[in-house]
């Protein structure tokens, strides 16, 4: 996959006139953490829009940002996740129903 390939350019006559390296070679494109970036935006939407829908996104981008090794990331969207589910009225009443019923041994829960 790495073969190198010798490139010229030859001019009007069908002469060689460059046989020279490029003056600006490729610059090799750097992994960016999408996960995370996608771990903190939902974070951030968990906050201050629909935790219902971005909290449960942000921690999955989270945890998946933390596994392929975006630490940083990773962790400051499993606070913002945590921190958009301690604010959210709906999903707080969801794990609240949900000890209930487990509490009191209601089947399917």
């Amino acid at each position: 996959m790495d073969k190198q390939i010798h490139l010229t350019m030859k001019g009007e006559n069908g002469e060689q006139t460059a046989d020279a390296a490029p003056e600006n070679p490729p610059v090799p494109i750097k992994d960016q953490p999408v996960i995370g970036y996608l771990a903190v935006g939902c974070g951030l939407l968990g906050i201050f829009t629909w935790g219902l829908v971005f909290v449960p996104m942000g921690l999955a981008f989270s945890i998946a940002a933390l596994i392929v090794g975006q630490a940083g990331w990773g962790f400051a969207g499993l606070m913002l996740a945590v921190g958009g589910l301690m604010t959210s009225p709906t999903l707080l009443t969801l794990l609240g129903l949900g000890a209930l019923a487990a509490f009191f041994g209601i089947p399917g829960f």
